[in-house]
């Protein structure tokens, strides 16, 4: 069903017909689309994050549509973090829409507005006047219901062009019973009525004449004449409704504004059949001021105690809705509050975790430091022992050949010691070789002290590359979990093996198979492990064979190694060899 092409970093997945369908029939049937989707299988999270965001997207969309009752927008979010990265300037607008209208209906109405707010500078991008017009209505409805008249009236008027341009008429319908709200609470009443009007005929076309929604738009029509004094317009209007359909509330106050007392009366009580708390309270009000007359005086501390009683039942209200709002809030902080703790946790745990990691890094560079320069130590005292054993020679031979002089000489005084001229040069010839091997023999008695000397700090410098070794093993959790439980390894962990070797003995590995091109890769491994200092028990455990393998295996490698190096070799075992290698 889903087809994964890669190109460069980017992964694109191809679209699950369901979720085509779905958004075919989202806005004339958001039902059929919601079965659609909660019956197909859900996109994963992690291998199919395109799909996925979208059926998050749709899905919402479907129960906004139909009104259901969503409590958080966490569904919403997952399509609106996925699209806002990226340049899909549609999904972007949608995401940003219904993450609007969910945080309307939870009562986050700043959210809310942050939302719209991006869902205009996004749809403005693109050519989906569907959702341009339900972006800049709920922005419009947003601004209206907080008297917020020019913002509300330049959303409601871009609801309408949106309207048109995608020549929905319902839309339009509903943009322009708006803008008439607009206009009302602007005091341009003219002009309201023209939009009403416009509304109705619109409604008309529609075949919805004969509906709640046409009457409606013709009440607030009566409305607007009676706050613009038409009372007889408004008055004439009203009755001419369908009996189900008058406002009894509006007549009444009608009558009211025309002085025709009964029948105000009359209406007035007659709209008090309502259970709207508010709607009782500006009918009583009207009962009241019409109770001042001499000929309902009668009635007037009754419209006074139910007044003074609704009045306070709309004040209980008003103050549980604020209760309530300021509950919810809280509760919202709250959860925010608790989000970000964790969120400072979860960082803190991090940052200790890099830290530690850091440290470990510095200790293990510093060891290798140390090691080193304990190799360089080492070699160059080599070379000063070769040097000194050099000079060494050197005065030997220079002894050796004083003493075949001294001998020559002894001869021939001893065939010549009767001439006392010539047994004079001789003698003195043997002084000065006499003083001369003496000299050397001094010389050679420092040298032989010196070498010493060396012999002794080089000992120690390798009983401290042992230990510099165990604390570099040491460092290195692997290496130390082997030692602590051995365990079989398969390749990928043998290989891991001859690359910490690698790492630790200067290219190990490589220096061996090519001085010792007959070893295997298997006996290779073997060095790797002899050369970290495991023993053939733990070694067998790692290989999965039993121990008298492995010493077989170490016969016939140090047979190898000696067979190209020579015999003299054989005086070392496999594991000094390797040791000193």
């Amino acid at each position: 069903m889903i087809i994964l092409g890669c190109n460069g970093n980017k992964t694109t997945n191809k679209r699950i017909p369901e979720l085509e369908q779905a958004e075919k029939v989202m806005f004339d049937h958001p039902d059929s689309a919601l079965h659609i989707l909660e019956s197909m299988e859900i996109p994963s999270s992690r291998t199919d994050k395109e799909n996925h965001a979208l059926w998050c997207l749709l899905t919402s969309q479907a129960k906004v549509k139909q009104l259901m009752k969503i409590s958080s927008d966490s569904l919403v979010r997952i399509a609106y973090d996925y699209y806002k990265p990226t340049n899909n300037a549609r999904r972007k607008a949608m995401s940003a829409l219904y993450m609007g209208d969910i945080n309307y209906k939870l009562g986050n109405i700043e959210e809310a507005m942050k939302y719209y707010l991006e869902g205009k500078s996004e749809v403005e991008k693109t050519e989906d006047y569907k959702t341009g017009y339900l972006i800049m209505s709920s922005l419009g409805k947003l601004y209206l219901y907080r008297n917020l008249t020019d913002y509300a009236l330049e959303s409601c008027t871009k609801a309408y062009d949106y309207a048109v341009k995608d020549s929905n008429k319902r839309y339009q319908m509903g943009a322009l019973q708006y803008l008439a709200r607009c206009y009302c609470i602007s005091n341009k009443l003219p002009k309201a009525i023209e939009s009403y009007q416009r509304c109705s005929a619109i409604a008309a076309e529609l075949e919805l004449k004969n509906t709640d929604y046409y009457y409606d738009i013709q009440h607030e029509i009566a409305l607007v004449y009676a706050n613009s004094h038409e009372i007889e317009k408004s008055l004439s209007m009203l009755l001419s409704f369908p009996i189900a359909y008058r406002s009894c509330s509006l007549i009444g106050k009608n009558y009211f504004q025309l002085g025709k007392l009964d029948s105000a009366f009359y209406y007035l009580n007659k709209a008090l059949n309502t259970d709207n708390v508010y709607a009782k309270a500006t009918i009583y009000e009207s009962l009241y001021r019409l109770s001042e007359n001499p000929k309902y005086s009668q009635y007037l501390k009754i419209y006074c105690d139910s007044l003074l009683f609704y009045n306070d039942s709309i004040m209980a209200l008003d103050k549980g809705k604020e209760i309530i709002s300021y509950k919810e809030k809280y509760d919202n902080e709250k959860l925010v509050t608790e989000k970000q703790k964790l969120e400072l946790e979860k960082a803190n745990i991090t940052y200790w975790w890099m830290f530690t990691i850091v440290i470990v890094l510095l200790l293990g560079i510093l060891l290798i430091y140390i090691y080193l320069r304990k190799r360089i130590a080492i070699q160059k005292k080599e070379e000063e022992l070769t040097n000194l054993a050099l000079q060494l020679n050197q005065k030997e031979l220079e002894v050796e050949k004083n003493e075949s002089y001294i001998a020559e000489l002894q001869s021939q005084f001893e065939k010549n010691n009767k001439k006392e001229e010539l047994y004079m040069e001789q003698v003195e010839a043997l002084e000065k070789l006499k003083k001369e091997n003496e000299r050397l023999s001094l010389e050679k008695n420092l040298l032989h002290e010196k070498i010493a000397s060396y012999s002794i700090s080089s000992q120690e410098l390798e009983k401290r590359e042992k230990e510099l070794y165990s604390l570099l093993l040491a460092q290195i959790p692997f290496l130390r979990q082997l030692h602590l439980k051995p365990a079989y390894l398969n390749d990928t962990e043998l290989n891991d093996i001859c690359k910490i070797t690698d790492n630790i003995f200067h290219h190990f590995t490589q220096r061996l198979s090519k001085e010792i091109s007959s070893l295997s890769e298997h006996e290779i491994i073997l060095c790797c492990l002899i050369k970290l200092r495991y023993s053939i028990t733990e070694i067998a455990v790692f290989l999965n064979i039993a121990p008298t393998s492995v010493s077989r295996s170490k016969l016939r490698i140090k047979n190898k190694i000696y067979a190209e190096l020579g015999e003299d070799s054989k005086e070392k075992s496999l594991d000094i060899w390797l040791w000193e290698y």
